[in-house]
């Protein structure tokens, strides 16, 4: 049986003007993604990095289910010694004990990294509520962020919090806070981007 990782391409990490096609998709530009919950061989953090490493990629956004959260430590202690870069972390859309546990890791192993995540605000029909919603569930995030160097990341998985504009209105949103929050942008998951490609 052959298995799969999902590799996330960060346009962000290209810091050189209009690369050849060619090098767009170099390992250097690429990121492993979704391989903790959907490893079929349910690797350990340690076999895991050994394999990235193996594969030459030496960028992760680490994805995660509530049965990893124990092994967290030995995740990124595994991934620090094979040179990998945790350019990404999964985050829960409010502060819960799972959250505080991942930042306290991260914190204890030094890792700063983007914090990807999204929250679903109440539905109503009037959007400036709903953009005030999900900012105010953002913001503690973002701040507790700031303090262990991490940023924040938006991440589109369809629905409203999934439409760029609102992100880009709760991003403004956050800016014009008495202490302006400036540690918060949009990661675009071109997969649950489907319904973008009109207007692309």
């Amino acid at each position: 049986m052959r298995r799969f990782i999902l590799l996330a391409l960060l346009l962000p990490h290209l810091t050189r003007a209009a690369e050849p096609p060619e090098k767009l998709f170099a390992k250097e530009n690429l990121v492993a993604w979704c391989i903790v919950p959907f490893d079929a061989a349910k690797r350990s953090p340690e076999d895991r990095a050994a394999m990235l490493d193996k594969l030459g990629l030496h960028k992760f956004a680490y994805d995660w289910r509530a049965e990893h959260l124990p092994t967290l430590e030995r995740e990124l202690a595994a991934i620090k010694k094979h040179n990998i870069e945790l350019t990404a972390f999964w985050f829960p859309g409010s502060l819960d004990k799972d959250a505080r546990f991942i930042l306290d890791a991260l914190a204890k192993h030094q890792f700063k990294t983007q914090l990807w995540t999204m929250v679903s605000p109440k539905a109503d029909s009037d959007t400036a509520k709903m953009v005030a919603a999900a900012a105010g569930s953002i913001r503690p995030i973002a701040l507790e962020a700031a303090k262990i160097g991490c940023t924040v990341a938006l991440y589109n998985h369809g629905g409203w919090f999934g439409e760029p504009e609102n992100q880009i209105a709760i991003i403004e949103l956050l800016k014009k806070d008495a202490t302006p929050i400036t540690n918060v942008g949009i990661v675009y998951n071109l997969h649950h981007g489907h319904d973008h490609l009109a207007r692309f």
